[in-house]
């Protein structure tokens, strides 16, 4: 039910969002790609595909069995959102060893993100490559379990259309369609590839490279889902069935201004100059399961058009 690179994807679709290998010497593919889309795909050898598929099991069992599983509000899906340290709390003692699962894969996931974090430093032009991997070395980064319902032909979108708000968001799909990226002008469907992580700019790397790099607007379509590009017989399959995925969420440590150091040769300008902490609460409207904050910022919905 997704759409493979190679299987259903148009060229136009992998010139948008390319398949970038890490482990061969790809790494100076990073920030072309996320030049042009703000999304890419990025094969690992840190990641292997039994990890992951073991991480959706272990997610599925886990929103399914334990008392923490959020509904949410608006939209049709169920999720959990957790830190690293919430995963060996009593919360969870019911499913532990899908916990220890999920425990593996985040760790996976750091290394990936100080990979990629690395990678943008040094495509950018920076001196030191390791500038942003060093804003993050708090692991300030959590993951969200998702379940998306079934649907019908009146499902509009089963996530609505928003902007990620940290630095990179690496996202694990079970491969039913329906994710989309407004790139171009056009709600585009991005292509899943077994085995790989989806990955997209938030808002604060976004304005921490004035923008070079997008934060792209991006939502899960259903057949109602207005403006897409993916065919409503597409979008049908992929809402007849439940819809698994994991969001990790890098965030730069807690105290780190949204406007990077003066100091450094590349410092870059926010009006805002919140703390991340700060941004955070604001994007995200709070804490709690009802918040309800800024789905993207004003600047993102200009390309809307």
């Amino acid at each position: 039910l997704g759409m493979q690179i190679g299987e259903g994807a148009t060229c136009i679709e992998k010139d948008f969002f390319p398949l970038v290998n890490l482990d061969d010497n790809q790494c100076d593919q990073v920030v072309p790609a996320l030049r042009d889309s703000g999304f890419l795909i990025v094969k690992s050898s840190l990641l292997d595909l039994e990890l992951q598929q073991k991480a959706l099991a272990a997610s599925a069992r886990i929103l399914e069995l334990s008392s923490k599983t959020v509904t949410h509000p608006s939209d049709p899906k169920q999720y959990m959102m957790l830190s690293f340290d919430d995963l060996g709390g009593e919360d969870l003692s019911e499913v532990s060893v899908d916990v220890r699962i999920i425990k593996e894969y985040y760790s996976s996931l750091r290394k990936i993100r100080d990979i990629l974090l690395q990678s943008i430093a040094s495509g950018i032009g920076m001196d030191d490559a390791e500038f942003f991997s060093r804003q993050h070395n708090e692991n300030n980064d959590s993951i969200r379990l998702l379940n998306y319902l079934h649907g019908d032909e009146n499902t509009a979108n089963r996530c609505k259309e928003h902007s990620d708000y940290g630095t990179l968001t690496l996202l694990l799909t079970d491969g039913v369609g329906g994710l989309e990226a407004f790139v171009d002008g056009k709600w585009r469907q991005v292509p899943y590839v077994e085995g790989a992580l989806i990955v997209n700019i938030g808002s604060i790397l976004s304005e921490w490279t004035r923008q070079d790099l997008k934060a792209t607007l991006h939502r899960v379509a259903g057949p109602a889902s207005i403006g897409s590009t993916t065919s409503t017989n597409d979008r049908l399959k992929a809402v007849s069935v439940q819809r698994r995925s994991i969001a990790y969420f890098a965030d730069p440590n807690s105290n780190v201004a949204t406007t990077l150091s003066k100091s450094n040769d590349h410092s870059l300008e926010n009006e805002d100059n919140m703390t991340i902490d700060e941004y955070i609460q604001w994007r995200s409207g709070g804490t709690g399961v009802d918040r309800s904050g800024v789905s993207f910022t004003s600047k993102e919905e200009e390309r809307l058009g």
